[in-house]
């Protein structure tokens, strides 16, 4: 199963601490995975010079003779394959990495950091990528092979593959990632379950950690560290492309989860409660179950059942963070550009200099801000508010004159 979580909380709401406590038993299987691969890696170099020799040898006492050459060729067997990266979770992938660290790697892994800005910020959702990257997480989230074919770097055919996400980002990176229309569009941020929870600064005095808390995260760490090294379940002929079983819904969560479905479905008709994420409220359901079951596998790393009580608390989930999405959908309401116009507002009081001309906000500003007519519609929003008024054409700025340029107003 795929699951893309998003967590929103400002700077210093120490999200790089609570990351180090959740993932510390990953990062100890991946320090252990390391270890191992040094002498895997050993064994695969030898095993794959004594193969070229051995390749070498048949072609030489073939001689030409194709069908001899074949046969050798046939009874050696394939090339060996070197051993998996030892590295499971990825910070800052393009879409082509994340799809050659499926290939390459385990054929499960995550997109995990503590700093969305520099996920949503980078390659991954600049201009060329952030649809590719958007089809690619859908892909995975359905569980769909992943199908490439490219002129330089070949075919790319990888069924069995898993990859979840849990990004980290403040409020200003979590605006230009939901306010995307065209990820809102192909379906992708239908896919996220999204919480940002309320500031607890000035709030978290030292106190010392109690016992049970220290017992919870011990026995956390425990049942994570054994599904970690739980052998997968993959094809019986390919060790690298996974095969889990399907989970059923006991009698009582089948009866549960139909009721809910069919409330998710009244909800995001107009005027329901739901209807301002409509694309999101018609996976409400399928969240509630994918919840369910990780609940479930991990009370019991055997559960072929979702019983009802794992049911309900996805269920109770699925409406956290429903209502977290309508309290992004609300701020969302306000336009786009006030809120672009704010953005540039703090960045242009961040500066030295009060002035600056047109192609200093397009080129050397925000992103968001790219071309010279948003500058000029957005830097007028500022000036309309009071906030900035414009200079003289000719006004002299970095050694030129300035057709456009503007002062900002204290």
């Amino acid at each position: 199963m795929t699951a893309i979580f998003v967590s929103v909380a400002e700077s210093g709401e120490r999200k790089t601490t609570v990351d180090k406590v959740a993932l510390a038993e990953v990062y100890a299987a991946e320090e252990e995975w390391r270890e191992a691969a040094r002498d895997e890696l050993t064994r695969y170099k030898a095993d794959l010079a004594g193969w070229k020799a051995a390749e070498d040898s048949i072609r030489k006492k073939g001689k030409g003779d194709r069908a001899l050459i074949r046969d050798g060729l046939i009874a050696l067997g394939p090339e060996p394959k070197a051993p998996p990266h030892p590295m499971l979770l990825i910070a800052d992938p393009t879409p082509e990495a994340l799809i050659l660290h499926l290939a390459d790697s385990r054929p499960w892994g995550g997109v995990f950091t503590a700093e969305g800005g520099l996920l949503v910020g980078g390659a991954a959702f600049n201009d060329e990528s952030r649809m590719r990257t958007g089809a690619l997480l859908n892909t995975l989230w359905d569980g769909d092979p992943i199908r490439r074919r490219r002129v330089v770097t070949g075919a790319a055919y990888l069924p069995g593959r898993r990859c979840s996400a849990h990004v980290m980002m403040q409020t200003v990176v979590a605006e230009r990632l939901f306010g995307d229309a065209m990820l809102d569009g192909i379906g992708m941020l239908a896919r996220v379950l999204l919480v940002a929870p309320e500031t607890t600064a000035g709030t978290r005095f030292f106190r010392e950690v109690p016992q049970e808390c220290r017992t919870i995260l011990a026995d956390y760490r425990a049942r994570l560290g054994r599904l970690l090294r739980r052998p997968p379940a993959t094809k019986q002929d390919d060790a690298g492309v996974l095969d889990p079983p399907v989970m059923s819904l006991s009698p009582e969560a089948r009866h549960l989860w139909i009721a809910f479905h069919d409330s998710a479905e009244r909800r995001i008709a107009p005027g329901g409660d739901l209807a301002p994420i409509r694309a999101w409220g018609a996976k409400a359901a399928e969240h509630a179950g994918r919840l369910a079951a990780v609940l479930a596998l991990y009370a019991d790393a055997d559960a072929m059942e979702v019983p009802a009580e794992h049911l309900a608390c996805g269920i109770a989930l699925v409406e956290h963070y429903a209502v977290e999405m309508l309290r992004l959908a609300g701020a969302g309401a306000v336009s786009p550009d006030l809120r672009l116009a704010d953005r540039l507002l703090h960045w242009w009081q961040a500066r030295k200099d009060p002035r600056l001309h047109l192609a200093t906000i397009y080129q050397r500003g925000l992103n968001a801000i790219g071309d010279a007519e948003t500058a000029r519609r957005i830097v007028g929003i500022l000036a309309e508010h009071g906030h900035a008024r414009r200079l003289p054409a000719g006004t002299e700025l970095e050694g030129k004159p300035r057709r456009e340029a503007w002062e900002l107003v204290s």
